[in-house]
């Protein structure tokens, strides 16, 4: 199932009902079915949640924003990809703020 979103700046002027993010599924890519489930932490280790799905710029095919989700029921919190790293000797992705 792919959904499409609008937002963010356009590269030129998109026509009416252009969409700019487009959401992906763990059934849909073998990439995001890696990524789903995946742990999510912040830099000093405390649990955030969980990976629910991510988004991708649909102009550029590149990955854009995770979706997170806390636990069932809870809202779902679009975290930037730039703002996290994949931390493989734990298998979980880090979300890095300064403080």
């Amino acid at each position: 199932m792919l959904k499409s979103f609008e937002g963010g700046q356009a590269a030129g002027r998109p026509g009416p009902g252009d969409k700019r993010f487009a959401c992906i599924v763990a059934r849909d890519s073998t990439a995001t079915a890696l990524l789903h489930g995946c742990q999510i932490v912040t830099a000093g280790g405390e649990h955030l949640g969980r990976v629910k799905s991510i988004l991708i710029d649909v102009r550029t095919r590149q990955l854009r924003y995770v979706l997170m989700g806390r636990s069932p029921g809870s809202a779902t919190v679009a975290i930037p990809w730039h703002a996290m790293y994949f931390d493989s000797a734990l298998a979980r992705l880090v979300f890095y703020t300064f403080s």
